[in-house]
């Protein structure tokens, strides 16, 4: 692609989006992110500090390989499935499953079946959530694992990241103008009762925006509810790209938790980006408060290698724990990742992001 920053985007979308495939015969393609992280925690009630560094999967974007093939059913449609799994450079007993982890059973990020025509595209089996497709969109960074929304809006909210067992239709782009629908029917391996979500978005030139909601009816006992909403949009201007993002969350724990981003890249060279992105997320009920900033540089030096380093500094200004990073593990914390009330946490990330499409 043209822009660095934009063929990261489009690698971590490709795992939680609609297939692209080879058609009439098989695709296989795998993405590996791996790095040091090196992370410096202090304040807190203890006051005291500490520093960890160690080997992280996924800086940047999660690890997986996966398979597609698609074939003509005619009268102007087309068949296909995609299998895809997740894993770690660096396997944890804390990893998180689904997006990153091999933790939760063969081709965990996807394994689904799909027809598509002029009309749409129908999907049913494991797949990318769509409101999490909508988020990485927006994410004034695109989304790395350190310093973006990611730790708000997927860990404490409890965004997901896929559907297992779930049907969805994705429309055609009507000038400019597409949407995707998803239900989840009852799970109880996973403790769901019923879900749904749905994303909108409209792109014409530089100018796009979406707007997407999910609602999770859980059985844990006693029951409880998990539901979210979005709104952003981008703007590019020459070779700046703009970024704007709004979530509100409510969940057991949280009832009213709303992040807002901002920021964008900034491409210096064809080979050589830049981004940027401030996040400030907060719950009044409960006293959750996080500030976190972040940015980093992508060089691509050699096709489809590209290097990267990043700095992300989170401060926990409010009364609850709180996440800082979504790439497990953390040795520097025996929380995997999570601030005390008052505590600052600082990553320095460098590392190098392979894609095989």
């Amino acid at each position: 692609m043209k822009h660095q920053i934009k063929h990261i985007a489009s690698l971590c979308l490709l795992g939680v989006a609609a297939s692209q495939v080879h058609a009439e015969g098989f695709n296989f393609y795998a993405l590996l992110d791996g790095g040091i992280a090196s992370t410096h925690l202090s304040g807190g009630a203890a006051g005291t500090s500490k520093t960890g560094t160690e080997f992280v999967t996924g800086g940047y974007a999660p690890n997986f390989l996966g398979i597609t093939s698609e074939k003509s059913l005619g009268q102007g449609f087309v068949g296909g499935f995609k299998l895809e799994q997740g894993f770690l450079l660096n396997p944890s007993s804390t990893a998180k499953p689904g997006f990153f982890s091999d933790l939760s059973g063969l081709f965990n990020r996807e394994a689904n079946l799909y027809i598509k025509s002029e009309s749409g595209t129908l999907t049913v089996g494991t797949q990318g959530n769509a409101f999490f497709s909508s988020l990485l969109s927006v994410d004034p960074r695109s989304a790395p694992n350190f310093g973006s929304s990611l730790a708000v809006t997927v860990v404490d909210g409890g965004t997901g990241t896929n559907d297992k067992g779930g049907i969805s239709y994705q429309s055609p782009s009507m000038s400019g103008l597409s949407f995707k629908v998803g239900y989840m029917p009852s799970n109880f391996s996973e403790n769901i009762k019923t879900g749904t979500r749905f994303s909108l978005k409209y792109e014409k030139g530089p100018f796009m925006v979406t707007a997407a909601s999910y609602n999770t009816e859980m059985t844990s006992a006693p029951d409880y509810r998990k539901t979210g909403t979005l709104a952003g949009g981008s703007y590019k201007v020459g070779d700046v790209t703009l970024k704007l993002m709004s979530v509100k969350q409510t969940n057991p724990t949280y009832k009213d938790l709303q992040t807002l981003g901002y920021g964008g890249a900034y491409q210096l060279t064809p080979t050589l980006a830049v981004d940027f992105g401030i996040y400030d997320s907060k719950d009044g009920a409960t006293g959750y408060k996080t500030n976190t900033i972040g940015t980093g540089v992508q060089y691509k030096f050699l096709k489809d290698l590209t290097a990267y380093g990043q700095y992300s500094t989170v401060k926990n200004t409010g009364t609850q724990t709180a996440a800082y990073n979504f790439a497990p593990p953390m040795a520097v914390d025996s929380g995997a990742g999570s601030l005390t009330a008052n505590q600052t946490g600082n990553t320095l990330n460098i590392g190098l992001l392979y894609g095989f499409f």
